[in-house]
């Protein structure tokens, strides 16, 4: 029998999450309640002006081949969108419809990487990553750890800028960073951003900006787009999804704001040979999501920012879980090195799936983060609340073991 799987590594990396989502379904299989907290989806529904726009459009015949950057109708809408919201110069032929930002992503590396360059990753770091880096064959990622010392005020822009350059090699082509930041929740400022950006032009390094919690920020945090420096919209590919701002995970529409220099490749080649484009109906309901209200957004925010107080507070009182507060995202990273006692973290995972309560190991997310645990704010405000008491109780009660 012929081998039937070919012999790429990527192709046998595993999911942290499928693993522990199929785990947490079969305790609720067998009667059990599970607090989610390892889900990385909105819990809202998509708002309704958006869900009839998609009808409407369908019903009018919006449903053939689309254009395969997107309709100019989107990508003016966008266009208006960046220039207002991010502060990024863009014509409508910068801008490439994606189906999700995972999608866009994978486009931008596809488009920056080729055999032998490699990317730094801030981390830690979304889990798909590393995944998304390898499907660019001959390519590698290496991390630089930065978002915890930021979130903990440890790290200053000039030294956040000799850590970046130090890790600049030759082979070093570009850098990925994700702000607000999953899993951490930190949230880069202005100042940091510069730094990033002063190592880019000086090292010639081009920078993919995932944006995809843009407008989920808490507190005094302000998200800032780096393609808005001086110096970086030539450089810098940014990547926006509909998916957290709008509860539109399912609908599979993200964007691209490219360089002009990508626009030979972008859209007409690796966008039109892995998907052929965005459902045009869905087209015309991210439109509607673009140009019409904002205040289920806010509502949204205002509701993870609850939920993320709730949970600080519920966790205080015990020091086996360390939460640093979270300034943007849906998640708190949990140092849980006090609850561990030399045990493997998966080890830890099972055990609160037993309590009920389902995390994201820290591995997910780079493996040095084996004494953390992710955990999602985009569950049932009660869920958030229950969690809090059910490990407070466990380890202000027993002390961690």
């Amino acid at each position: 029998m012929p081998r039937l799987i070919a012999d790429r590594p990527v192709l046998s990396m595993t999911s942290e999450l499928g693993k522990v989502m199929a785990a947490a379904r079969a305790r609720e299989q067998a009667g059990e309640r599970v607090m989610h907290l390892e889900r990385g989806e909105p819990d809202f529904e998509t708002p309704p002006h958006i869900v009839e726009a998609l009808a409407a459009a369908a019903r009018a015949g919006e449903t053939h081949y689309p254009d395969q950057r997107g309709t100019l109708a989107l990508r003016e809408a966008l266009v208006a969108k960046v220039a207002r919201e991010n502060g990024i110069p863009c014509t409508p032929d910068d801008i490439v419809m994606a189906n999700g930002g995972t999608h866009a992503l994978f486009l931008a590396f596809q488009a920056l990487l080729g055999e032998g360059d490699e990317v730094l990753v801030f981390s830690p770091h979304w889990m798909a990553i590393p995944k998304l880096v390898a499907f660019a064959a001959g390519a590698r990622m290496r991390t630089v750890p930065a978002y915890l010392d930021l979130l903990e005020g440890t790290l200053t822009p000039d030294a956040l800028r000799a850590r970046l350059k130090a890790a600049v090699e030759p082979r070093t082509r570009g850098i990925y960073l994700n702000s607000p930041n999953n899993p951490s929740g930190a949230v880069l400022t202005r100042e940091q951003l510069a730094a990033i950006a002063e190592v880019a032009v000086e090292r010639d390094l081009w920078v993919v900006s995932d944006e995809a919690y843009e407008h989920l920020v808490f507190d005094d945090a302000r998200h800032v787009s780096i393609a808005s420096l001086p110096g970086m919209a030539e450089r810098t590919l940014s990547v926006f999804t509909f998916s957290k701002s709008y509860a539109m995970t399912g609908w599979r529409a993200g964007y691209m704001v490219t360089p002009p220099a990508l626009r030979a490749v972008m859209g007409p080649l690796l966008a039109f040979y892995t998907t052929h484009g965005v459902f045009p109906s869905v087209q015309s309901a991210c439109r509607a999501a673009v140009i019409g209200p904002q205040d289920a957004v806010e509502t949204m925010r205002r509701a993870y920012q609850e939920r993320r107080d709730l949970l600080l507070a519920g966790l205080a009182g015990q020091s086996a879980i360390r939460v640093p507060k979270p300034r943007g995202a849906f998640y708190g990273f949990a140092n849980v090195s006090g609850a561990l006692n030399g045990r493997d973290v998966w080890s830890l995972v099972d055990e609160w799936l037993a309590l009920g309560v389902a995390v994201l190991p820290g591995t997910a997310f780079g493996p040095e983060y084996g004494d953390w645990v992710r955990m999602s704010l985009a569950t049932r405000r009660e869920d958030v609340v229950e969690a809090a008491v059910r490990l407070k109780h466990r380890y202000a009660a027993v002390g961690a073991r």
